[in-house]
């Protein structure tokens, strides 16, 4: 016992030599911000750090060469348009980023709603013409596509590339946007591969609300399934598309235009079409659709559901315009998967 409270003893003097003395303060010369001191016997003079106030903080102007840029700001339509490949026929000035991926699938109901065609689900128990394309971003400013269209196995391939994106602010860049897009369509009756070009003129009205777009188009050789006074073999049978005796005419010019107005903030958005055909091949009627666009939550998706009276879905094919003004259900499924 008495060993213990020995080595005791001696444990507790030795935590007593341990600690080090408080510091004595013994000068502090405010003007000079000087703290004297007193540690174990000696002393030191030591400076008081001082801490910037408001007042104090000067902002020293970047150097020459090194200034910070601003970064851009440029003007957004409705959400849905903003993702989508297409309003319903007519192409967007949507690029993907550098190496992203979508795909676009459009579905044509070939029969028409009408009251003799209640038997057939007013169009819905009919056959349709599908397509699906693939989309890749090979800059941020430029991005390749492949189509195919069940429509006579039509194949198109094309590039989209922007010149120049609308400004937010007028005054601080272009006033509108502009994207060429342009490629090559072939498919199992004309047998040739057709050139197509097309400058996507856009235009934000309202911020995130309204956007219109115009897309001046030439096709060539676009009469793939036309005839002299056409009704169209898209809403014929495909017996023998090959021996209907199609028309080869020099092109058509048309001017595509379509708005987009968003009714429901980042959801919800109305479009509608209109293809007035200028010069060249068309079918009987000028082109038009018109219906809703649906934004999926992570605004990746886009389901766009509309009426037309179009049955084409490649970007150089639908200029042509429809074989009647009867109205055909269809609709589009836009994703971006990178």
């Amino acid at each position: 016992m008495k060993q213990f409270v020995f080595i005791f003893l001696i444990f507790l003097s030795t935590i007593n030599i341990c600690y080090a003395q408080e510091p004595k303060i013994l000068e502090y010369n405010q003007g000079d911000k000087k703290l004297k001191v007193e540690i174990e016997g000696k002393e030191y003079t030591l400076d008081v750090p001082v801490e910037p106030t408001v007042e104090t903080i000067v902002e020293t102007p970047p150097l020459e060469g090194n200034a910070t840029k601003k970064r851009k700001q440029y003007a957004k339509g409705p959400a849905a348009s903003n993702v989508s490949a297409r309003l319903f026929n007519i192409p967007t000035d949507n690029l993907l980023p550098r190496n992203g991926v979508g795909f676009d699938f459009t579905h044509r109901f070939s029969g028409p709603i009408k009251e003799e065609t209640a038997n057939d689900l007013y169009g819905l128990d009919t056959y349709s013409y599908t397509g699906l394309g693939l989309y890749y971003g090979i800059t941020n400013n430029l991005e390749a596509h492949v189509f195919r269209s069940s429509l006579t196995d039509a194949i198109e391939a094309g590039t989209k590339y922007q010149i120049f994106k609308e400004s937010k602010k007028w005054g601080n860049g272009a006033p509108f946007g502009l994207t060429l897009s342009s490629g090559f369509q072939n498919d199992n009756i004309q047998n040739s591969i057709d050139f197509y070009v097309q400058p996507i003129i856009t235009k934000v009205i309202v911020p995130n609300w309204l956007k219109v777009y115009l897309a001046p188009t030439w096709s060539d050789k676009s009469a793939t399934i036309g005839m002299s006074n056409s009704l169209s073999a898209s809403f014929f049978t495909f017996l023998d598309p090959k021996g209907r005796g199609y028309k080869r005419s020099s092109g058509t010019f048309a001017l595509p235009i379509g708005t987009a107005l968003q009714i429901w903030p980042n959801k919800l958005s109305i479009f509608g079409e209109y293809t007035p055909i200028l010069s060249g091949y068309r079918e009987v009627e000028n082109g038009w659709s018109f219906g809703l666009q649906i934004l999926s939550r992570l605004e990746t998706h886009v389901w766009t559901l509309g009426f037309s009276n179009v049955p084409y879905s490649t970007f150089g094919q639908f200029p042509v315009g429809g074989p009647s003004n009867d109205w055909h259900f269809g609709f589009n499924i836009t994703a971006r998967i990178k």
